[in-house]
């Protein structure tokens, strides 16, 4: 029985040790010159966007992970959406970007991210950063998503604000991404990844047995997408609450 719990543990302190060679390797070499390039025109970002998908392709077939979709995007051309999924992992990223795929999104997320090195450099210059004891920084995110949208870049965010721990089936939801969603009339697409808390848990910063993870399908739940045109921002609460609710019975339907 020791020793069995000892080979378990070798295989996690391994398998997450691969993970964050998988993301810095493939970061190098296929994020950092897409990167370079967009710097040179910020209007390439769909262009490239393609690339960031190869990417989280790669990092979910070096981990033995295999995305299932249970549902279909449904998306019009060049028209930009709010897709929200829980946050359970740090896989999560790489999968909302594979199961979007075709519609090119950037993400809204914390600003303490930025200092990460190397994927901090090219965070903080792609996507939308919240400082959220700044409220200078909320108008800021404000101008900085319309101006996303009007150019028909969609938004990936975990409404759950953070990843919590891991007895939380799914935390309370804050408010800002339902508020955005009602001030730019932009339609919300809400998925629940059903199997990244349980193939990968969070950890971050202790590697040594510190996170189980074992490589298996990854089942999306994609939902059809939800209208807010005519809402008013009164409406974020409920909005919010029945979002919430569809993720919940996802995750205890599965």
């Amino acid at each position: 029985m020791k020793l069995v719990k000892a080979a378990k543990y070798i295989f996690w302190t391994f398998y997450n040790i691969w993970f964050y060679l998988l993301v810095f390797v493939f970061t190098i070499i296929i994020i950092l010159p897409s990167f370079l390039l967009v710097l040179l025109n910020r209007s390439w970002y769909k262009k490239f966007y393609v690339m960031g998908v190869l990417w989280s392709d790669l990092i979910l077939l070096g981990m033995g992970m295999f995305p299932s979709r249970k549902g279909n995007i449904k998306t019009k051309k060049n028209s930009p959406y709010i897709f929200l999924a829980n946050h359970a992992s740090m896989i999560d990223v790489m999968l909302l970007v594979s199961t979007v795929r075709n519609n090119p999104i950037v993400f809204i997320g914390k600003k303490e991210l930025d200092k990460i090195p190397i994927f901090g450099s090219i965070y903080k210059r792609t996507m939308i950063l919240v400082d959220r004891s700044s409220k200078d920084s909320k108008k800021r995110v404000f101008k900085q998503t319309k101006k996303k949208l009007n150019a028909g870049i969609s938004l990936g965010i975990f409404p759950e604000g953070t990843v919590p721990d891991l007895e939380v089936e799914l935390a309370p939801f804050k408010h800002g991404a339902f508020t955005m969603a009602i001030e730019h009339q932009v339609p919300i697409i809400p998925m629940t990844f059903l199997d990244n808390k349980r193939r990968f848990p969070w950890s971050f910063g202790g590697l040594i047995g510190a996170s189980k993870g074992t490589p298996g399908i990854l089942r999306v739940k994609i939902h059809d997408p939800i209208e807010t045109k005519g809402m008013v921002k009164e409406d974020r609460v409920k909005l919010s609450e029945d979002i919430r609710k569809l993720m919940l019975d996802d995750l205890r339907n599965s």
